[in-house]
């Protein structure tokens, strides 16, 4: 049986291609108003299927983001670091690209593209 992919690995695979080491500010309002931002392209639409966000909120607020945040850190692939834990570091290993990985076996070429896309976006956007 083929593995079916859940919304949180679309927001690890968007810091997967943020690459090793990657650091960005641990604001977690900002971090789900770009994830909806991203979502709201059409282009992104596939990927973001599955995604609900709470727009009555001071932020427009994910639940499925927040899940991905949790276990990311749990996993110790996203640290949160300095003094004040005001940063997040992308591991190594969930940098790492291999054959077996999760984000290979789940995503598509296409979809790979799309990603990395949307890494980019929302490295811009959280440093701006």
């Amino acid at each position: 049986m083929p593995e079916k992919r859940v919304p949180s690995d679309v927001v690890k695979a968007i810091f997967h291609y943020l690459g090793p080491k990657q650091r960005f500010p641990a604001d977690v309002p900002k971090i789900h108003e770009i994830f909806y931002s991203i979502c709201q392209e059409s282009e992104f639409s596939s990927l973001c299927n599955d995604f609900i966000f709470d727009t009555s909120k001071a932020f427009p607020y994910s639940a499925t983001i927040r899940y991905a945040l949790d276990r990311l850190q749990k996993a110790n692939l996203l640290a949160c670091i300095n003094p004040g834990l005001d940063e997040f570091e992308v591991s190594e290993e969930l940098a790492r690209t291999n054959p077996d990985s999760d984000i290979e076996r789940l995503f598509n070429d296409e979809e790979k593209r799309l990603l990395r896309k949307a890494s980019e976006i929302f490295s811009n956007q959280i440093r701006a």
